[in-house]
């Protein structure tokens, strides 16, 4: 008998189901509860795996839509200054058309060239203020191409050491200078793409560096800290000759020559060759100390080169002066030589630069009868310099000459002199006209600065629920000189008939700009709907896999509710039966 109830078989069976019965009813109870037949992963492990990840994408595409809407919003502030530039040039085709006529007296088209420049300016202003939440929209940051100057390419490791002597580099790549080292390190003709540095930071002397002879080099410095005392025959720290030569800053860099109170150098510490163009993110600090009569960065004296000089980009602290009291020091910072020597153009179009000098220009030509071509400087360029009888940008002293010098109003220009003039004229000496601009652009300065033609940056739309979904858009710069109008008058009847073809042309440029902006704004018209039946989709797929269907889970839980209400009835009954046998035994 104690067997029969040690092992109550039907009630334990019996009690199973119940167990059973009562988890299906709590299942279904939850289903019915919140309406989804999936509500854990315990309940379909990949199919709610599937309905996280439509629900991630439902998120994602709802930002989407919104994102679509803002971007439509800012395309149509652009469009709107667009707007107002076109209505302004219909105005500026009026006051043209009326100076055109000869029924205007002088007095009158002095009258219509003041209210032409007043619309001119609101069109700068126009392009100049348009935004959205801060971003400016039409003053060519987004624009659809640009020039951008060339930049070679920098030569990666690995490095080769260079033995100690002379050396001679015959295959592009990295060179290392060691410790101690001195002689002449010499690129062989047509090698291009080489970077050399020193493996530490001591101070080298002796060292002597030449570019290949045939031109083109792509020559980078980095951590140079080299001091050259006057030698013979006098040669250049950096020489380069032939044409298309670029050296490329990289890290700090130290280049000085000095010379004793009796001795002078006519060679410069960094020798241009037929052309120069510097650049990179580096600094240099070049410093002539003595007595010479050659420039910092460009010829020797008495050379007569027509070597134009371009800076692109890097920092630069630059000096010469004399080592002997009560004795002018010859030469420029960045120029030519003394003597009747002459230079080039100067084009500045970037870089930081710090030059002082004494009796040649600090940025220009040196003093005795130099000459140098134009100076142009634009860009981003920033630039103080000083001289003492030189200008600070133009002209040496003592009959020297220099061409004209522009300089773009964007870019910050600090020159003095103490006896000549900050910019223009050294002490008994000549200069061009000195003429300011709004902007000194690439397209300006592309006869010297080799340039390429890039996709601008981008306005972008991001639309997608996935990484790079985007669309591109690009808006050209609105400002009357890339309209080609900052310079166009109305003073004379000629003037005027000229205007009124150049405003044609602006005109077709600004509508061309806002046909763009209308069918950028039209093609994320077009997106948003997409995205809006995507987000449809994707939610009618979604409660496909996780609702429940109510009428079926109804009918399972009226189901599992009475199996469950029964199993209790029979777990009962076993308990009863169970009751039975014990009064048996009493």
């Amino acid at each position: 008998m104690a067997t029969i109830v040690k092992n109550n078989l039907p009630a334990k069976s019996t009690l199973n189901e119940l167990n059973r019965n009562s988890k299906a009813l709590s299942k279904t109870l939850r289903q019915v509860s919140t309406g989804m037949r999936i509500n854990g992963a315990q309940d379909d492990a990949s199919g709610f795996s599937i309905a996280e990840k439509m629900r991630a994408k439902l998120r994602g595409l709802e930002q989407d839509v919104q994102n679509v809407k803002t971007g439509r919003s800012m395309l149509g502030v652009a469009a709107g200054g667009i707007e107002s530039i076109v209505e302004e040039l219909r105005n500026l085709k009026e006051i043209a058309l009326n100076a055109a006529n000869d029924h205007n007296s002088d007095l009158d088209r002095a009258t219509l060239q003041r209210e032409f420049d007043q619309k001119t300016a609101n069109i700068d202003e126009i392009a100049s203020t348009t935004n959205y939440n801060g971003k400016l929209l039409l003053d060519g940051t987004y624009r659809r191409w640009q020039l951008v100057p060339y930049q070679p390419l920098e030569p990666n490791d690995p490095a080769t050491v260079i033995p100690m002597g002379n050396y001679t580099i015959s295959t592009g790549g990295v060179y290392e200078i060691p410790p101690g080292y001195s002689g002449t390190i010499t690129i062989a003709s047509g090698i291009q793409d080489v970077k050399i540095r020193q493996q530490t930071s001591a101070q080298l002397s002796g060292v002597y560096i030449e570019g290949p002879s045939g031109g083109n080099a792509n020559l980078w410095i980095e951590n140079l800290n080299i001091e050259n005392s006057l030698n013979s025959p006098e040669t250049p720290v950096i020489k380069f000759s032939g044409s298309g030569n670029y050296l490329s800053l990289k890290g700090n860099n130290t280049l000085k020559k000095t010379g004793s109170a009796t001795l002078g150098f006519d060679e410069p510490v960094i020798h241009v060759g037929n052309g120069l163009t510097l650049t990179g993110s580096g600094h240099l600090s070049a410093h002539l100390k003595g007595v010479h009569s050659c420039s910092l960065i460009g010829t020797r004296d008495s050379e007569s080169s027509t070597a134009d000089i371009i800076v692109l980009s890097g920092a630069y602290d630059l000096s010469v002066s004399s080592n002997i009291p009560g004795v002018n020091d010859n030469g420029s910072c960045i120029g030519g030589g003394w003597g009747g020597g002459s230079i080039g153009n100067i084009v500045i179009y970037g870089g930081d630069i710090n030059a002082v000098s004494e009796s040649g220009a600090a940025i220009g030509s040196d003093n005795g009868n130099a000459t140098a071509g134009n100076i142009y400087i634009g860009g981003k360029a920033s630039i103080t310099s000083h001289s003492r009888d030189g200008a600070g940008i133009g002209s040496g002293s003592s009959n020297s000459s220099v061409g004209d010098i522009t300089i773009s109003r964007k870019s910050s220009v600090h020159a003095s002199s103490t006896n000549g003039e900050g910019i223009g004229r050294g002490v008994n000496s000549s200069a061009g006209d000195i003429i300011y601009v709004d902007d000194l652009g690439l397209e300006e300065l592309s006869d010297y600065i080799e340039t390429e033609l890039v996709h601008g940056r981008p306005l972008v739309i991001h639309h997608g629920t996935e990484a790079g979904e985007a669309v591109n858009f690009y808006i050209n710069d609105m400002h009357t000189w890339s309209l080609g109008i900052d310079e166009v008058r109305v003073i004379t009847r000629d003037d005027a008939t000229a205007a009124i073809a150049a405003i044609e042309d602006a005109l077709e440029y600004a509508l061309e700009e806002a046909t763009y902006v209308g069918s950028y704004s039209s093609r994320l018209g077009l997106t948003e709907e997409n995205l809006v039946t995507a987000n449809e989709n994707t939610q009618s797929g979604e409660s496909t896999i996780r609702d429940a269907d109510m009428a079926k889970t109804m009918l399972e839980y009226t189901k599992n509710s009475i199996l469950s209400q029964a199993s209790q009835s029979m777990l009962a009954q076993a308990n009863q039966n169970l009751s039975g046998v014990l009064s048996l035994l009493q």
